[in-house]
């Protein structure tokens, strides 16, 4: 079996010619380098809702809080 490439079958994608035709060739390899050594930042988690008080939990919608009864080794 044979197998046709059309000669644009092996270019790479249009945006990337692009970036190529804007910035050179080394600056975009470097930057092709760099964003795969280094690792990805990631997003912070949000606050746990039961640590929240009352008014922020109040402003996101959530129902208040039961009441806690502070156990009887924990009053000092």
């Amino acid at each position: 079996m044979i197998a046709e490439l059309h000669p644009q079958a092996a270019r790479l994608n249009p945006a990337l010619h692009r970036l190529i035709a804007r910035h050179g060739r080394m600056a975009v390899l470097w930057a092709m380098i760099r964003a795969l050594l280094l690792p990805r930042r990631r997003r912070p988690r949000p606050p746990d809702p039961y640590h929240l008080s009352p008014h922020m939990r109040r402003d996101i919608g959530l129902p208040p809080a039961p009441p806690t009864v502070p156990r009887y080794y924990e009053l000092r």
